[in-house]
């Protein structure tokens, strides 16, 4: 069986069109599932909203609305994936949507890469003006396969793994922990590198998500680069269980992600590598004094850890 946990805070405009979304698709796919909302403290009626479509479906599938009090969005998650009860667990933010067809295909990328560690397809945005975007993803993330390196094509062009598209196996967020607590801002990205670390990365290039950001209450706009991933990265450099390759592309990811917080790559290209090595050699005093300004901002729940078992998918 497979769990779909659904975060909800403050998605009152929005929550319906997820369910309906993720009923479809699982429905398309003919899967055995059960979906589990945490409403996270909301006060505008999300949580009624999501207990009146599980009500009005009870009778078809397996679906409750579990509540807590406003705890975070990685408190929520983890109160989903720990009260479920299948053995493969995928996320969708309350504000967005799945295609039909993203439940099948993580369902075949599950079938052809039980190692996986994560699973993901693609997602395309919905822009305020109507508008539909598509992606050039990073390096490596234009094929269905296992990833070449995650670290790789995180940092060279837009993430292919997000909270709306993620799937993950039972036995890889018992070893992880999964979302970090406390962390508010980039706790997504942390538990993708932390996945990554234990495991190969299965990524199917159709589109299974859609982002609105139109959408109420988003967390991803309008506040800044947060450092979370940065020193998680910077955390990850210092085990001794990294193959070189795998080190070489840790590091150039957390570059980067230096870059973008000094405000000297906005955006990840296929090229960004380069574009770090062809900085000046005051441009990556900056990097290094991004990476000295945050260091103690690094807390137990993002640091790296050494697993039993660390992916060598580099």
């Amino acid at each position: 069986m497979i769990s779909v946990v659904i975060p909800v805070y403050q998605k009152a405009r929005h929550i319906e069109r997820a369910l309906n979304s993720a009923l479809g698709s699982l429905v398309d796919a003919c899967a055995d599932f059960e979906i589990i909302v945490v409403d996270d403290g909301s006060t505008d009626g999300s949580g009624d909203i999501a207990r009146s479509w599980v009500k009005d479906n009870h009778r078809a599938i397996r679906a409750q609305v579990i509540s807590q009090d406003n705890r975070g969005v990685s408190a929520a998650r983890n109160a989903g994936w720990r009260s479920a009860k299948g053995d493969l667990i995928l996320f969708l933010d309350a504000d967005d949507e799945w295609t039909v067809s993203h439940v099948g295909e993580i369902l075949e990328l599950a079938e052809l890469y039980p190692q996986a560690s994560l699973m993901t397809t693609a997602w395309s945005v919905i822009r305020r003006d109507g508008c539909q975007v598509f992606h050039q993803f990073g390096i490596g993330a234009d094929l269905k396969g296992l990833l070449p390196c995650f670290f790789r094509a995180m940092s060279t062009g837009p993430m292919p793994v997000s909270s709306s598209n993620a799937a993950v196996p039972m036995w890889a967020l018992r070893q992880t922990g999964g979302f970090p607590d406390g962390v508010t801002h980039g706790e997504d990205t942390v538990a993708w590198g932390k996945l990554a670390l234990l495991g190969p990365v299965a990524y199917s290039p159709q589109i299974g998500a859609v982002w609105h950001q139109d959408a109420d209450n988003r967390s991803d706009l309008g506040k800044p680069i947060a450092a979370n991933y940065m020193l998680f990265l910077e955390s990850a450099l210092k085990l001794n269980s990294l193959t070189d390759d795998m080190k070489k592309s840790i590091w150039i990811n957390r570059d980067i992600e230096a870059a973008r917080m000094a405000g000297l790559m906005p955006l990840y290209f296929h090229d960004s590598p380069g574009r770090i090595d062809a900085m000046t050699a005051e441009q990556k005093a900056m990097l290094v004094e991004i990476r000295d300004r945050f260091a103690d901002q690094l807390v137990t729940s993002i640091e790296a850890e050494t697993y039993a078992s660390p992916a060598m998918n580099c």
